[in-house]
């Protein structure tokens, strides 16, 4: 799934929202990979490995060759150790910022999807990634607030009404212990309890 939006429209918050309310179905964890400061979009593999605990650390000196060695062939490639590192876990994974590494991190999470049936990739960008199965929502920014001290749906705040200078009056407790009664200064219905 993919949140797309203008910046600043509150996808990044959106996102992590999201991942609360799914932290029991990836039971090895929720992983975000922050790509805005990723400037090469061939390092968005090592960024994503980096986000979520699997990059290869080699040691310089003596030694370094025989780590190297160790890990054969397979872990040169940064997408096949993450592959590798995510295919036997359920997980979520949140790609923040795709935007200006679109096609990088659409790669990514092709190759990611096909050998890793437990991943679940949620991703913010102000354009699609366009790979299959991509869900779309779209984040609108909210309205700014009037000047006039509107809400964002135009209504008054309560206590302000057109041109009256009302003060929000505290509710009592009745005696059947409802609290919407107005305060005794106010005028009663009868029959209200109030």
């Amino acid at each position: 799934m993919t949140l797309l939006g203008p910046g600043g429209a509150g996808k990044t918050r959106l996102s992590q929202e999201a991942a609360e309310g799914m932290r029991d179905a990836a039971r090895d964890g929720v992983w975000l990979a922050e790509l805005a400061p990723v400037d090469d979009p061939e390092a968005v593999p090592e960024a994503v490995l980096t986000a979520v605990g699997a990059r290869e650390t080699v040691m310089y000196g003596a030694g370094a060759e025989a780590i190297r060695a160790a890990g054969g062939e397979r872990h040169d490639d940064p997408v096949e150790r993450l592959a590798e590192h995510c295919g036997r876990r359920r997980m979520l994974l949140i790609l923040d910022n795709c935007e200006h590494v679109v096609d990088a991190a659409a790669r990514l999470v092709e190759t990611l999807l096909e050998h890793c049936p437990g991943l679940t990739v949620l991703a913010t960008s102000r354009e699609p990634l366009g790979v299959p199965g991509e869900l779309l929502r779209p984040v609108e920014p909210l309205p700014a607030p009037s000047r006039f001290g509107c809400s964002p749906t135009g209504a008054p705040p309560p206590g302000r009404g057109s041109g009256s200078r009302t003060t929000p009056r505290p509710a009592r407790r009745s005696a059947a212990g409802s609290t919407d009664c107005p305060s005794p200064s106010s005028s009663r219905r009868p029959g209200s309890g109030c």
